[in-house]
């Protein structure tokens, strides 16, 4: 239930929403089709407007064409006119975005734009480039509530140019899916032991940048506080030995898929055993679903609540990063 004296932007209504976005973004992306020979899949965008193309990756992992992620203000990976670029950008203002925009539009990829407006839907009509609108649910309606807008346009592209079979069922049964789940109960009752701690979230290396960082990214900006990620068996090398000593009051949040690798499971396990016999905090939990997005999304989707009720417990208003914007208003105008 949202609490609307602290939460004055209503985001309690936008995850309640959240399961419809994958039959929307459908439409969004209905008329969009890209021709001609593309070897390579590229996203370029920063915060929400970038990490649905990590689902993405890591859902197509199986596909031939390589999927890059590009988070800067050019390029990060070769491109030339066989590359589909999707320019990305919520608000499109972002000014990494715009400028990548232009990096690709000289080196002459095939562009998609996926924005809301701005400066991103003025570059698609002055060079004719294939644009997908994003319909604000409110004015205050965030980036990083619209990850299933994203990632469902991706997809939908991807399916209209011939790169991937289609997908249209799984999508609206991934919403269906979504809109049964009941995760708020639980949600609420694991906010309460994280009041006060420094988050530190580990999947296993198959979900470090499409889970275990979205998850972190959720309690940046939602709940205002920090939040760290790593992957198994990489943080078994190095990062573990950091906590021989400890410095602060951290609370582990360990997301385990059940159908992983019998070793990386019991490397979990005897991590969980380490941190019981330090007396350290931690939760454990296994992905719901059968399928890699069912998966993803029902955990992404379950942290978004989780992240939502601290934000409450702090008495803050989740919507709101005064610090981004701050920083924007220092750096001045681009371009």
């Amino acid at each position: 239930m949202s609490d609307k004296g602290i939460d004055r932007s209503n985001m309690y209504q936008a995850l309640r929403d959240f399961p419809k976005q994958f039959e929307k973004s459908i439409e969004f992306a209905k008329d969009i089709k890209i021709e001609g020979k593309i070897d390579k899949i590229v996203i370029t965008g920063m915060g929400g407007s970038a990490f649905p193309g990590d689902i993405l990756k890591t859902y197509l992992n199986d596909i031939d064409i390589p999927i890059e992620l590009s988070r800067n203000y050019s390029i990060t990976t070769p491109v030339d006119q066989n590359t589909l670029l999707f320019a990305s950008s919520f608000s499109g203002n972002t000014e990494e975005t715009i400028a990548s925009f232009y990096d690709a539009l000289e080196k002459g990829c095939k562009i998609v734009v996926v924005t809301s407006g701005g400066k991103l839907e003025e570059l698609s009509k002055k060079h004719n480039i294939p644009m997908s609108r994003i319909i604000k649910e409110s004015e205050n309606f965030q980036p990083r509530w619209s990850v299933g807008y994203f990632f469902g346009i991706f997809v939908s592209v991807l399916v209209n140019s011939g790169i991937i079979t289609d997908r249209e069922k799984e999508l609206r049964d991934l919403g269906r899916f979504l809109g049964q789940l009941n995760l708020e109960e639980k949600a609420k009752e694991l906010t309460k032991d994280l009041v006060d701690h420094i988050l530190i979230i580990y999947t296993s290396d198959i979900y470090e940048r499409s889970l275990a960082r979205i998850i972190k990214i959720k309690f940046n900006e939602n709940s205002k506080i920090q939040a760290f990620f790593n992957a198994f068996p990489e943080m078994n090398h190095n990062e573990m030995v950091g906590f021989t000593n400890i410095k602060g009051n951290y609370y582990f949040i360990i997301v385990e898929d059940p159908d992983e690798h019998p070793r990386i499971k019991k490397r979990v396990q005897i991590f969980k055993d380490i941190l019981k016999e330090k007396g350290l905090n931690f939760y454990s939990m296994d992905m719901q679903g059968s399928s890699i997005l069912e998966k993803i999304f029902s955990t992404i989707y379950f942290f978004d609540f989780v992240s939502y009720y601290l934000a409450l417990e702090y008495g803050v208003d989740p919507t709101p990063v005064e610090m981004v914007e701050d920083l924007k208003k220092r750096l001045g105008p681009f371009l």
